[in-house]
């Protein structure tokens, strides 16, 4: 490629394909070889320096924001600040035809192919893009002229990292448990607490996540309805000028549970599929980390008090053993699936001869890296969105009545391994 200030350009009388062997939807996996063909074809003779493929594997990250200045007198005013980042992987380089600094020679007209392969490094994060940043695999094909624009073709590819989730499998079992306690009128109310689990931290593609929500409205204050959100967090981090970050939210799976009324208890369940998506990091790339959460907004009625829990999780791209979860989880993974619910009458045609049932033992299926979530009900949003009052569903929602004699909850502490 020539100098830095030059710029590169493509012409209607070369074409250039990147050809990967066995793979043609260019998906590998970290550690993997990508191996291929670069096919040029010239429909008359080009002169070149030489002509140059590489291959790289890069994170970065840029945004605009208004910062104050440093000065008495510029700190009234607000300046426009470009923020960015950049971390490197791997990179290769290798000349086809001449070399970075020979003499200029004359490729003939016609087919060239060349064949080409590089090793992906073990330990590369998984590809991403984002709105502050993105991680990207290319192979760049470039016919290189010092005097003139250079002629620049590349081919993005895309890497998944490796995240078994059994590397901790103590701690992807112990279970998320959250829980808020809230008072209404200046305390003069019995209290509103709501507490939110999930059986266990650690979930993969194609598991579900069980979601328990018990509420024990005690105060006389209903409650309009209970938002459950399943997102992603990616974090965008800047090296120059200073280091400062943003946050985007994507929310994969969201669902709405109707009004509880007054001095009510309430237990609700709700199983999320986890679909195609990137797994959790926090090591791999420094300055893009991705984290999951399921978050619980309970909005009381004539309130602005909104009470929110959140759960962390870990999605990793293998999951934990099928014979380690309980029968009831099983049952529940065939129902978010669509399949029929493991009965006891027809748990011995699936089971196999441990007496778990075969088909779970399976592992999840792979996910694709793709910029939007996979799941139909998925968009972003700001996290200022949970702090706007939101229009009241179009269907009238449906009371939860509860035998009033019931007596109040009382809050006790949990052990982790429970």
């Amino acid at each position: 490629m020539g100098k830095d200030k030059k710029k590169d350009k493509t012409s209607k009388h070369i074409k250039c394909d990147v050809l990967f062997d066995n793979n043609p939807q260019g998906v590998f996996r970290a550690g993997d070889t990508v191996s291929g063909t670069v096919e040029i074809q010239l429909d008359k003779p080009k002169k070149v320096r030489g002509i140059a493929l590489r291959i790289s594997g890069f994170a970065q990250t840029n945004w605009n924001a208004k910062v104050k200045g440093t000065t008495e007198k510029a700190k009234k005013k607000n300046k426009k600040t470009h923020f960015s980042g950049r971390e490197d992987y791997f990179g290769t380089i290798t000349y086809f035809v001449g070399s970075d600094v020979g003499n200029p020679l004359e490729v003939p007209a016609g087919v060239h192919r060349y064949p080409f392969f590089c090793v992906i490094p073990a330990t590369v994060p998984t590809s991403k893009e984002g709105k502050y940043g993105h991680i990207r695999y290319l192979v760049k094909v470039s016919l290189e002229r010092p005097w003139k624009y250079d002629h620049v073709f590349q081919m993005p590819f895309i890497v998944q990292s490796h995240a078994d989730l059994n590397v901790a499998q103590d701690r992807m079992l112990v279970p998320t448990r959250a829980e808020v306690i809230q008072s209404f009128y200046f305390g003069l109310t019995d209290p509103l607490i709501v507490t939110a689990t999930t059986p266990r931290t650690g979930y993969a593609p194609g598991e579900v996540i069980e979601v328990s929500v018990h509420v024990n409205n005690q105060s006389s204050v209903d409650v309009r309805d209970i938002q459950i959100k399943f997102q992603r967090i990616d974090t965008f981090l800047s090296q120059v000028p200073t280091e400062q970050e943003h946050l985007e939210h994507t929310v994969l799976e969201e669902r709405t549970i109707a009004r509880v009324a007054r001095r009510n208890d309430a237990v609700f369940e709700e199983n999320i599929l986890i679909g195609s998506t990137v797994p959790s990091d926090d090591e791999r790339c420094k300055i893009i980390r991705t984290r999951y959460e399921v978050t619980i907004l309970v909005r009381p009625v004539r309130s602005r008090k909104k009470l929110l829990l959140t759960l962390p999780l870990v999605i990793g791209t293998v999951g934990l053993p099928a014979s380690i979860y309980p029968m009831q989880m099983l049952a529940k993974e065939r129902e978010a699936l669509g399949l029929n619910a493991v009965t006891e009458a027809g748990l011995a045609d699936v089971a196999g001869p441990s007496g778990i049932a075969t088909s779970f033992e399976l592992p999840p299926p792979p996910y694709r890296e793709d910029s939007q979530p996979s799941s139909p009900t998925a968009r972003v949003f700001s996290p200022t969105d949970m702090d706007d009052d939101e229009a009241a569903a179009t269907a009238p929602p449906t009371e939860h009545e509860f035998e009033k004699g019931s007596e109040p909850y009382t809050p006790r502490d949990f052990d982790e391994h429970d």
